[in-house]
């Protein structure tokens, strides 16, 4: 689980520039309305990184780690190779 107090700081950062935050929502809610149909997890974390999300955004907004997120996308690349 993300540690809050990171989130939080983060959060704290991007005050300072409201744009940023209006394109953090709209980047929140591209993400929810990608995610809607879906109910498998690690189908969940492709999608995001298909279109271009980092690891560490997924597992924000998934509320995983980022190791996770990180091992999930290594593991379909090689079942996609294989």
């Amino acid at each position: 689980m993300p540690d809050k107090r990171k989130i939080r700081d983060r959060a704290a950062d991007v005050k300072e520039n409201p744009l940023a935050v209006e394109v953090g929502r709209i980047a929140k809610l591209f993400a929810l309305y990608l995610l809607r149909d879906i109910e498998d997890e690690s189908k969940k974390v492709m999608r995001l990184n298909a279109v271009g999300f980092s690891p560490h955004e997924i597992a924000a907004l998934l509320d995983k780690t980022e190791a996770n997120v990180r091992v999930q996308i290594s593991q379909a690349k090689k079942k996609k190779g294989e």
